[in-house]
């Protein structure tokens, strides 16, 4: 899966799982407001007691209205409304579930139902303290003391009990409202109240959470997974050498900061390098200077002295100045192959178009033309190479194959190169002579430049020689940062 729909999909699954848990939260705080007697009294006290002053003179008449407070008694417990105003034909919502009030009574200060909805558990006439609750009776008796507050309720294990005091015309209170609640107003109760209340809106909003989700996971992780594509342009240009490429991003976050550092490593990179490639150029040089200095420059003079000689000789002993013209002719050949394989260095085989082992080949031939030092080439899971990876192995090749023809007096070489899966190894093996690597270290630019080359790539040269034993030298380049 791509980074862009992973993003998106937590961003749904957050986003519904905190709308849900939002839900569930105001829920459960609801549900803390609703098991508290007094929230309940603070809600719906108020609207009761000013309801129940236009029933004082059904109260108060001899016998009292029962049919009017029944009545009044149905419509608060079948819909939760209870009805206002002279005739008692106005309904007001008090925000009661009306499936939540299991009952509602009138009781006399004498403590006897005045008229109840439904029948049970009282009926008119009854004693409130044969078929309610103690909780419910002693709050009837508190309410109908002159000084207590007009409306009170209190909790019980099975529900709720609420009783307002009903006023008379003089505001004495000549009757008590009492109801009995039975929503969930215990901790016993919550559990099953919230997952009914819950799961019928889990549906809707795991739909809209999901879809509100995807949009905005959709978009966030489209900026997000394009800036770090254009991090990944970037990095495979530098991978390939290019550093004028650089990361096009202005934000101020931590993406935003990363190209910032980025474009400035890759800018220094690229400073880096060409100071290494002036370097380099310049190495060589110096490199060349010193071989036409010990090889080509002295090879000319001793020839020069020999031709000096011939013409000295010339007059009087021909033979001698024959004989020295002769060395003459031999020192300008050596000067000769000495150039032409400098020459060789400077401009190695195309290996655009042939391939580094094609090259090899074509050198192996050539110098084995020149020096009559016998040699043959391995090549082993051959593949395509880096170009930069080619030419360095390539110049280490020319170099260590001059260290043979110059210094090892050997009769056969061996080169190997093999192709692996994560690096690969040059071998120049030789039967000449050897050497001690430790006296020759920092004596010669050649093992150094060799050295060089294969650091610049990221790999190692290892040189294993020692006095009459020949010299191997391995090179190897990891490929793992590289690719053709």
């Amino acid at each position: 899966m791509r980074l862009r729909w992973k993003l998106t999909l937590s961003y749904t699954l957050v986003t519904a799982g905190a709308i849900l848990l939002i839900e569930v939260m105001v829920l459960v705080g609801a549900l803390v407001l609703l098991t508290r007697a007094d929230t309940v009294v603070s809600i719906v006290g108020p609207v009761l007691y000013d309801a129940t002053t236009d029933l004082a003179p059904a109260v108060t008449r001899q016998p009292p209205d029962e049919a009017t407070l029944r009545t009044w008694l149905a419509a608060l417990v079948e819909t939760g409304q209870v009805l206002t105003g002279p005739d008692q034909r106005r309904a007001l919502d008090i925000n009661l579930d009306p499936a939540s009030v299991e009952w509602a009574l009138f009781a006399d200060p004498q403590g006897r139902v005045l008229a109840a909805y439904p029948d049970e558990p009282c009926r008119a006439g009854a004693s409130v303290s044969a078929c309610v609750a103690p909780p419910g009776v002693a709050l009837v008796e508190t309410v109908l003391q002159a000084g207590a507050t007009r409306y009170q309720a209190t909790n019980t294990d099975d529900g709720l009990f609420l009783a307002v005091a009903v006023p008379d015309a003089n505001g004495r209170r000549a009757a008590v409202l009492l109801l009995r609640v039975v929503w969930p107003t215990t901790w016993r109760q919550w559990p099953r109240t919230l997952l009914d209340t819950l799961l019928p809106s889990a549906a809707v909003v795991l739909v809209f959470a999901a879809l509100l989700g995807t949009v905005f996971g959709f978009f966030t992780a489209r900026g997000l997974t394009r800036r770090l594509t254009a991090l990944a342009q970037a990095a495979d240009a530098w991978s390939r050498g290019d550093f004028r490429v650089l990361v096009r991003d202005l934000g101020r976050d931590e993406l935003g900061q990363l190209a910032r550092r980025l474009n400035r490593m890759a800018e220094q990179l690229h400073a880096l390098l060409q100071t290494r490639q002036e370097l380099a150029a310049l190495e060589e040089r110096n490199r060349l200077a010193r071989e036409l200095h010990d090889a080509v420059k002295q090879q000319v003079f001793a020839a020069g002295m020999q031709v000096a000689a011939a013409r000295r000789h010339l007059p009087h002993n021909p033979d001698r100045a024959a004989e020295a013209l002769q060395q003459a002719e031999g020192l300008l050949q050596q000067a000769q192959q000495e150039l032409t394989g400098l020459i060789r260095q400077l401009r190695p085989a195309a290996l655009h178009d042939q391939g580094l082992a094609a090259a090899l080949q074509a050198y192996l031939r050539a110098w084995q033309q020149q020096t009559g030092i016998h040699a043959d080439l391995h090549l082993q899971g051959q593949r395509p190479l880096p170009l930069e990876v080619e030419q360095a192995l390539l110049r280490v090749t020319q170099e260590a194959l001059a260290n043979v023809a110059r210094h090892s007096q050997a009769r056969q070489v061996v080169v190997r190169l093999t192709w692996q899966p994560h690096a690969v190894t040059l071998e120049v093996r030789d039967d000449g002579r050897g050497f001690d690597p430790a006296r020759a270290r920092g004596r010669g630019l050649g093992l150094h430049s060799m050295t060089e080359r294969m650091q610049a790539l990221g790999g190692s040269l290892q040189v294993d020689s020692a006095p009459g034993q020949g010299t191997r030298i391995v090179a190897q380049v990891p490929l793992s940062n590289a690719s053709p």
